[in-house]
Parts: structure tokens; C-alpha cells; sequence
């Protein structure tokens, strides 16, 4: 499944457009010096025309999008959806009423009288095209970044059974998603390495996508307002895609977080009326009394619970084989 905004064809920013078309005025020529300067007005008009366009396109794509990338579209650009589509539609009807006001510079200069009167309508309406972007369209330019920024978001299929891998920074959770999928995330020993969504694939006999692996951004302990871009892109991949989710714990040595600390945001992940497996990570490594007081409080939940090393595969394949069995995927056949 492609990212619904990867086809959308963007457009220049006002500035970029603006100077552009003032390189491109004095190269354009005609069969009379009537002609040249419709050509030229005509220029503007055809250019904003690609501008509605990219923003027709960008409402119809706003109307069948998936909760997971509209949410992941509320958080690039720090607006509601209804803003966006707001912000869309004042700029669609900016734009409708500066095409029509070029057509009728457009008619003027068909019926002026003389080459310098053409010439002044056309210079008058190269201003009033440059001043309505500048001073009255300061929308689409946001609208364009945003569009850019979603077109670099991962592909997710939201029909495909998922596995969202989640849990505090530095968990290991790249670690573990490059180990059971296609994925090749970046892994560092420092916290918040993982910055946005990423996606890989457990595949099937014929190399065909049988499950995808959702590597998540690390969330801390702190009320959702608290949370920062990079934490909310993981909540909304948690709450807005259909899977089960593994929680990984870490009870290294290094941890950086103390077991109250991870076992809240696992308690409000399993808040959330879905499948939470809880992963004890790291413990090839583990700090005995981290470990002693997590095992401690994961017996109370009643709940299956595992405990691997992601980095050097420790019952790993055991937990892979688990979780594909919620899918009723058998491993070994794949």
C-alpha cells in the first residue's frame, strides 16, 4: 500500500513561484505585441492553476485517508484536521477569485488600444498575481511543507496484521525490529534515536509482505500534553493501527528508567483495550534487582510475559513464533 500522499505533485513555494515567473516574463514572445502580453498573463494563470490542483488533490486525498496518517498529518503540522481543510478551502477560493481577476486582464489587453497600454495591463497584473500570493496566501506555503513532510512518512497497510514494537528510549527496540523484519533502523546507545515511524516486514514463502513490524520512537512517563512530536508519533501508532503490541522493559544495567517508570506507560498502553505482550529485553545484561522487582510486579497481571536479548537473539525466535500464532501464522512454514 502507498503513502496516499506520495502522488500528489507539489508545487513551488509563493517566493520561488514569484521570481520564477518574473525570469520567465521578458522570453516570452508573440504574434503582436497584444499576443505576447497575453501570453504572459496566461503564464500566471496556468501557474495557479497548479496550485488548485495540488490543492483539490490534497482534500480529496484529506477525505479517505486511514485515523493513523490523518493524526500523523495533525501532529507535522500542529493543526486539526478541520483547520487543515480550512486553510485548504480559503486558499482554493483565494485562488479561483486571482484567476479570475488575470482572465479579466486577460480581456483588457485583448481590447486595449495600443502595444504601451498592453504592456501596462500586463505589468499591473503581474502585481496584483505577486501581492495576492504574498500578502493574502501565506497557507499554501505551510501546506506545501506539510505535504512534503507526509510524502517522506512510511507506508503502512492498515489491512495487514501488525506487530507495533513500543516502550520506553534506548529499550531496544530498533534492535528488535531489525532482527525480526526487513527493517535495517538505525541503532544507538543514546535515547530517541528512533525518530519517526518506521516500517519493516516479515515475509511470507513467496517473498510476499506477511506481517509488518512497526519500530516506534521511545515514549517517556508524562501526561500526554507533556509529550513531545516524537512521543506522539508513537502513541499514534499505537491507538490508531490494528495489532498486537509488544512492550519491551529494560533491565540492563544502564537502564535509564526505573521499573515504576516503565511499567506506567505500560499500564496506559494496556489501557487502551488492545493486545499488549510484555517483553523483558537486555537480559544477557540485566540488572538483578531491576529484573527481580519487574518479574515481581508482571506476576501480578496474570499475563505471558517473555524475556530475550534483542541484540544477540535470546528467545527471540520463541517470541516471533508466539506472536504469529496470534495471527495464526505458523513460522515454521514461512
Amino acid at each position: 500500500m502507498l503513502n496516499s500522499f506520495e502522488k500528489i505533485k507539489v508545487p513551488q513555494k509563493r517566493e520561488q513561484l514569484i521570481k520564477n515567473v518574473l525570469n520567465k516574463l521578458p522570453k516570452i514572445q508573440g504574434i503582436s505585441p497584444k499576443d505576447r502580453e497575453i501570453r504572459r498573463v496566461i503564464l500566471m494563470i496556468n501557474e495557479l492553476e497548479k496550485y488548485k490542483n495540488f490543492l483539490s488533490e490534497l482534500s480529496s486525498t484529506m477525505s479517505s485517508l486511514h485515523i493513523f496518517y490523518t493524526t500523523l498529518m495533525e501532529i507535522e503540522s500542529k493543526r486539526s484536521k478541520e483547520e487543515i481543510k480550512g486553510c485548504i478551502n480559503s486558499t482554493l477560493r483565494l485562488i479561483d477569485n486571482s484567476i479570475r481577476i488575470l482572465s479579466r486582464y486577460r480581456y483588457a489587453i485583448a481590447n486595449s488600444k495600443d502595444p504601451k497600454e498592453a504592456n501596462l495591463l500586463m505589468r499591473e497584473a503581474f502585481g496584483r498575481f505577486s501581492s495576492i500570493l504574498r500578502r493574502k496566501a501565506k497557507c499554501l506555503d505551510e501546506l506545501i511543507d506539510l505535504v512534503e513532510k507526509m510524502k517522506k512518512a512510511e507506508s503502512i497497510d492498515p489491512n495487514l496484521p501488525t506487530i507495533v514494537i513500543a516502550g520506553p528510549p534506548n529499550a531496544g527496540k530498533s534492535t528488535l525490529v531489525g532482527r525480526i523484519s526487513t527493517a535495517k533502523p538505525e541503532v544507538a546507545y543514546y535515547p530517541f534515536t528512533t525518530k519517526e515511524v518506521h516500517v519493516g516486514h516479515i515475509l511470507g514463502p513467496f517473498n510476499e509482505p506477511m506481517v509488518q513490524v512497526i519500530d516506534t520512537p521511545g515514549i517517556l512517563d508524562r501526561p500526554m500534553s507533556e509529550r513531545n512530536e516524537i512521543e506522539k508519533k508513537a502513541i499514534n501508532a499505537i491507538m490508531n493501527l490494528n495489532g498486537i503490541i509488544v512492550y519491551l522493559f529494560d533491565v540492563s544495567k544502564s537502564s535509564m528508567y526505573s521499573i515504576e517508570e516503565q511499567l506506567d506507560i505500560f499500564n496506559e498502553l494496556r489501557g487502551l483495550n488492545k493486545i499488549v505482550i510484555p517483553v523483558i529485553n537486555k537480559i544477557d545484561d540485566k540488572d538483578e534487582e531491576l529484573y527481580k522487582q519487574l518479574v515481581e510486579q508482571l506476576s501480578k497481571f496474570n499475563t505471558k510475559y517473555f524475556e530475550i536479548s534483542a541484540e544477540n537473539g535470546i528467545n527471540v525466535r520463541d517470541l516471533l513464533a508466539y506472536l504469529l500464532n496470534i495471527f495464526n501464522i505458523n513460522i515454521m512454514s514461512s
